[in-house]
């Protein structure tokens, strides 16, 4: 006899029916590039430059670029479907990584430096977000929408953990710039495919026939519609970034430096895990409340991971951590995808993805001024306040929402 939980896990079973396993394994394959970019760039611009400095610019500004031109890619897609924008992008997105491959294999000045990252990240194809906007048009029931939201979470994490360990391979065994170079031949192998397999329209909205009639919503209209989700994927972001600061301060006190990565990455492992086990969770158990369950778990373990000592202790914690993390995310989303106007859900979902970017880039800055002036603990300590944020904020779509109980999204009736 099947237990509900065994029988909520097989519904993963639908998502290789209803797309195929190439389309599945193509998708995971083009999110790896821009996995590895953000610790490639840093590693090609500092072994060139001999700068610590001079890596960080480059990743930030690649972020930064990112974050700020994401929306206006979601948006474009919105308007002219995937394939266009995916074709004409992922060609540029080739370009700009050469370009930058070669101002590092070249010890270009700063001057060439800062337009190459700009282009790298506003051509950064936000390939998660895309594919969690194939899943709205192709899903039928809320159920399978949750199931394919918490495996594009998985997939996430999954890229996340392995694309910075490729990264240290491939800078180990050849030169610290052959990872941009592995970078290129995957946006070639890899997000090419996935671009021509994109739907050449956009999605119909449900209960508008006549999308000629049916104006899209402005950017600022989604992402205030969204803005609850957003927060917590700020939330996360800024988790992340501090974590990572703080774990890196750690190792360092401890005289491992190099296992910073290592037992960080663990976080990521913990929420990859548990990102697929969202579909057992019951429906009465709803949105906000999970959001506020993992916010309050989050702030609590990480505070518990500050009082730590040692590395294996941490790396134990930050697992438990990511427990939370993983389906946090997956909430978040569904809950940005319940709160969107009809006709913007390319642009909420490219927009909380560089909602993490943002997090992340301000944990990193604010995490590691902290843990140089007071220490890791205190790092850890802005990962518990930033899990308290993330409690707060599914309530304020609660307060939002509570007078009509309905959102506009496609699957859903209710937020909470």
């Amino acid at each position: 006899m099947h237990t509900p939980a065994l029988r909520a896990l097989g519904r993963y079973r639908a998502l290789p029916e209803m797309v195929g396993w190439p389309a599945l394994l193509i998708a995971l394959g083009a999110r790896a590039p821009f996995a590895m970019v953000p610790l490639g760039a840093m590693t090609a611009l500092t072994a060139s430059s001999g700068s610590v400095a001079t890596g960080g610019l480059a990743t930030g500004i690649i972020s930064v670029s990112a974050a700020l031109v994401s929306p206006l890619i979601g948006r474009w897609a919105d308007r002219r479907g995937q394939r266009l924008v995916l074709l004409l992008l992922t060609p540029a997105s080739a370009f700009a990584l050469a370009a930058l491959y070669a101002v590092a294999h070249l010890r270009g000045p700063l001057p060439a430096l800062v337009p190459a990252c700009v282009a790298v990240g506003a051509t950064t194809l936000p390939i998660g977000s895309f594919t969690r906007a194939r899943w709205v048009g192709i899903t039928r029931t809320p159920h399978e929408l949750a199931t394919a939201f918490s495996y594009e979470s998985m997939a996430d994490e999954l890229t996340f953990v392995l694309g910075p360990a490729l990264v240290g391979v491939a800078a180990s065994a050849a030169t610290p710039d052959a990872p941009l170079l592995i970078a290129i031949a995957l946006v070639l192998l890899a997000t090419l495919p996935f671009a021509t397999s994109a739907p050449g329209t956009p999605p119909p909205d449900a209960d508008a026939p006549d999308r000629s009639r049916t104006p899209r919503p402005a950017i600022a209209q989604v992402l205030a519609a969204a803005a609850p989700a957003l927060i917590v994927m700020i939330g996360i972001g800024c988790l992340f970034g501090s974590t990572q600061a703080a774990t890196t301060a750690r190792a360092e006190a401890l005289g491992a430096p190099g296992s910073a990565g290592l037992v960080y990455a663990l976080m990521g492992i913990g929420s990859a895990v548990m990102s697929l086990f969202v579909v057992v969770l019951p429906e009465a158990f709803r949105l906000p409340a999970r959001i506020l369950t993992g916010g309050l778990g989050i702030s609590l373990l990480i505070s518990l991971v500050a009082r730590q000592e040692g590395l294996w202790a941490t790396g134990l914690g930050l697992t438990a951590v990511g427990a939370f993390v993983g389906p946090t995310m997956v909430t978040a989303f569904s809950l940005a995808e319940r709160l969107t106007p009809r006709g913007g859900v390319s642009v909420a979902m490219t927009s909380m993805s560089a909602s993490v970017t943002v997090g992340v880039s301000l944990g990193s800055a604010v995490g590691g001024a902290l843990a140089a002036a007071h220490g890791p603990a205190a790092a850890y300590g802005m990962g518990a306040v930033t899990g308290a944020v993330i409690a707060i904020a599914p309530l304020v779509a609660w307060a939002l929402h509570r007078p009509s109980g309905g959102v506009p999204g496609r699957h859903r009736t209710q937020v909470g």
